[in-house]
């Protein structure tokens, strides 16, 4: 399953250096890869996340084909641009994608809009989902892996 969101704004970041300093400025331990260029995003983004293999997809999308398909009455003002996040069912990359999200949304003075909830957040909202997710992450592994176990124990029956 494919999840996505967007960061609407006004302004963009001119290069994943400049990405790279807001993430690092709210101290997560997401890392772009070398070749993660968001000048020319359209597809991977990759990254590390706390060391381990991760990232998204990235997509310069354009903000008003965005605000028809999520429905205008979902945003206060109409926005310039629109910078996509899609990740697949996986906890690492909804980290990642969030993290990144929030960091670039805070640099462009923009929100973040989920469109599985059709809700907006500002930065600081965004970093209230961040900690969210990593609070709840250990209990989501341990029940993917108690389903797996369980899963297993009823194939050797």
């Amino acid at each position: 399953m494919s999840m996505e969101m967007h960061v609407f704004s006004d302004s963009r970041l001119n290069s994943t250096a400049e990405w790279q300093r807001a993430i690092d400025l709210q101290a997560h331990p997401l890392k772009f890869l070398p070749g993660a260029k968001l000048a020319t995003a359209q597809g991977f983004f990759p990254a590390t996340l706390a060391g381990k293999a991760s990232g998204f997809e990235c997509y310069h999308d354009d903000a008003n084909k965005m605000i028809e398909h999520y429905g205008r009455s979902n945003f206060l003002k109409p926005w310039k641009y629109a910078l996509g996040f899609r990740f697949r069912g996986d906890f690492t990359e909804l980290q990642a994608a969030w993290i990144a999200a929030a960091a670039y949304a805070r640099a462009t003075n923009g929100i973040v809009f989920d469109g599985e909830s059709g809700r907006s957040y500002t930065p600081p909202e965004a970093e209230g989902v961040i900690s969210d997710i990593i609070r709840d992450l250990p209990a989501v592994e341990a029940a993917l892996k108690k389903m797996e176990t369980d899963a297993l124990a009823t194939r050797r029956k």
